[in-house]
C-alpha cells in the first residue's frame, strides 16, 4: 500500500541529536544579548561597599583616619611588603582589611591556582645575590 503523492513524511527533527555540542548549544542559545539589570550592580558591588565604609569613616572619624585606612590597605596590597617569595601567596591580610573575609562566594573554591612549593634557601640565596638585602 503506497502513500498518497499529498502526503510527505518529514524527518523528525529533534534536539537531542546535538545534546552537549557546542553547536547545539548556540543554536538554542537567547538570540538577543541584553544584561540583566542586576548584573552591572553586582560587578561593582565591592567598590561601592568600600566607598560606603570610607564615607562613613570619614564622618565618624574624620580626614585623617580616612587616609590612615587607605594607606594601610594599599600597604597590604603591595605585593612587596610582607610576603618571602617562596611562601604561597595570601590575600588575608588584605580580605580582613575590607571585610571580604567573612564572604564565601563562588571564586573560594573554584579557580584557585595550584601551590607550588619552591626551595627556600634557593630562594633567599637568589635574592642575597641579586643584592636586595645589603648584607
Amino acid at each position: 500500500m503506497a502513500l498518497p503523492q499529498s502526503m510527505k513524511i518529514e524527518p523528525i527533527v529533534t534536539q537531542e541529536k546535538d545534546y552537549g555540542s557546542e553547536m547545539g548549544m548556540l543554536r538554542r542559545a537567547p538570540a538577543t544579548s541584553v544584561a540583566h539589570p542586576l548584573e552591572a550592580s553586582e560587578r561593582s558591588y565591592h567598590k561601592r561597599q568600600d566607598e560606603l565604609r570610607m564615607t562613613s569613616a570619614n564622618r565618624a572619624f574624620g580626614l585623617g583616619f580616612a587616609l590612615h585606612l587607605r594607606h594601610e590597605r594599599a600597604a597590604a596590597g603591595c605585593p612587596a611588603i610582607g610576603h618571602l617569595g617562596f611562601l604561597p601567596k595570601s590575600n588575608a591580610h588584605i580580605q580582613a582589611l575590607t571585610g571580604r573575609d567573612l564572604d564565601l562566594d563562588f571564586t573560594d573554591t573554584l579557580g584557585l591556582e595550584p601551590e607550588l612549593a619552591s626551595n627556600p634557601h634557593l630562594y633567599m640565596e637568589k635574592m642575597q645575590q641579586q643584592s636586595l638585602f645589603g648584607i
